[in-house]
């Protein structure tokens, strides 16, 4: 669960919103993300939970077929990565993302619609959905979050934030 170190011209897809966004406290800054904090153990309870509720939904969505596709979009001279939870075969034109918390939400995130959207466009999908897995008395089952559609021009935009972030990291390594 430890957070990996930071590689030159890749990104994760899931850190864009904070990138070109802002999360929570602001934008990440490039000296925030060449310099990203140890996760507290909260933090590292908190993944380790979520990774065992994926696995069991994932197992009861179809198991491995179909779990976890990993994708790695190309741009100018960086890639961002993606890594969607579950692509239903018998709904071939979405990728589905599971956000699992401890509170039960009423709807998406906004950076989770961001990362969600981004997927349209990275898995060549026409929508993204979210949903929670939730537990109670009456057994598991999937709470509907939020839906978008797939907009490439949008994509492209990001991305065009993303690499003007890009630019300002080389900038620093290289002062380093």
């Amino acid at each position: 669960m430890a957070g990996r170190s930071r590689i030159r011209g890749r990104y994760n897809s899931s850190e864009v919103y904070a990138i070109t966004h802002g999360f929570r406290s602001g934008k990440l800054t490039p000296e925030e993300w060449m310099n990203a904090p140890e996760k507290t153990t909260k933090e590292l309870l908190t993944m380790w939970n979520g990774t065992g509720i994926h696995n069991q939904i994932q197992g009861l969505l179809g198991g491995r077929d179909y779990k976890e596709e990993k994708v790695e979009f190309v741009y100018k001279d960086i890639i961002v990565v993606a890594k969607a939870d579950f692509m239903p075969p018998n709904l071939p034109d979405e990728v589905w993302e599971l956000k699992s918390s401890e509170k039960l939400m009423t709807k998406a995130k906004p950076w989770a619609l961001h990362q969600v959207k981004m997927y349209t466009t990275m898995f060549k999908k026409k929508r993204g959905t979210i949903y929670q897995p939730v537990q109670d008395d009456d057994g598991i089952y999937l709470k509907y979050l939020g839906s978008v559609e797939r907009d490439d021009e949008w994509y492209e935009k990001e991305l065009q934030m993303l690499y003007q972030f890009h630019l300002k990291v080389e900038d620093l390594w290289k002062k380093q």
